[in-house]
């Protein structure tokens, strides 16, 4: 497999990754989603019901993308995908 195409693959992963995950609280009033790392940082008192609601309109402002921990999820999964690929066609020629 192309290495373009498991970075699209880690890309899609680890955005799912938000819908999936609970809220971590760092605080009352931060909370944090995403795997293997929060990168997505979501700021008030109250959590919404579910992770769709997060798009909304009302709670879209409160939101912080961390682009540097999202680049540092990719790179972890895109590394765990391609040597588990390898590993497997490893297996398979034996």
């Amino acid at each position: 497999m192309k290495n373009s195409k498991l970075l699209v693959i880690s890309i899609t992963i680890t955005l799912a990754t938000i819908f999936f995950d609970k809220f971590k609280d760092y605080s009352n009033f931060k909370h944090g989603l995403g795997l293997p790392f929060k990168f997505l940082e979501y700021y008030d008192y109250n959590i919404p019901n579910n992770s769709l609601e997060l798009l909304s309109l009302n709670n879209i402002t409160k939101i912080s993308f961390r682009v540097d921990i999202f680049l540092f999820s990719v790179l972890i999964i895109f590394v765990i995908l391609k040597y588990s690929i390898k590993l497997y066609y490893k297996k398979v020629k034996r």
